[in-house]
């Protein structure tokens, strides 16, 4: 699996949270990524036709689907077990 876009795993992330529309899960976006991701609604409903038509999620209830969810535990795991290996270095310490 490829690595997921910042935008796209955050959106993922907010709608696993519950159904959102429109400026929720820009606000959402923005507030989770410290303003680091920003979304605009153009590009929002773009993201979310995209991943409607992936599977991800349920694009007239914005409401995020099992293999969305699944998706977004991969992309979890795997910046998870990213973290773990640089950990040791940003401490100091060898590995």
């Amino acid at each position: 699996m490829t690595a997921l876009a910042p935008r796209d795993f955050l959106i993922l992330a907010v709608l696993a949270d519950g159904p959102s529309h429109g400026y929720g899960i820009i606000k959402a976006v923005e507030d989770r990524s410290e303003h680091d991701v920003l979304l605009d609604p153009a590009n929002l409903y773009r993201c979310l036709r995209r991943m409607s038509a992936e599977g991800w999620l349920d694009e007239v209830a914005a409401r995020i689907t099992a293999k969305g969810r699944a998706i977004l535990r991969n992309e979890a795991q795997r910046l998870e077990s990213l973290l773990r290996g640089l950990h040791p270095s940003l401490v100091g310490h060898k590995r």
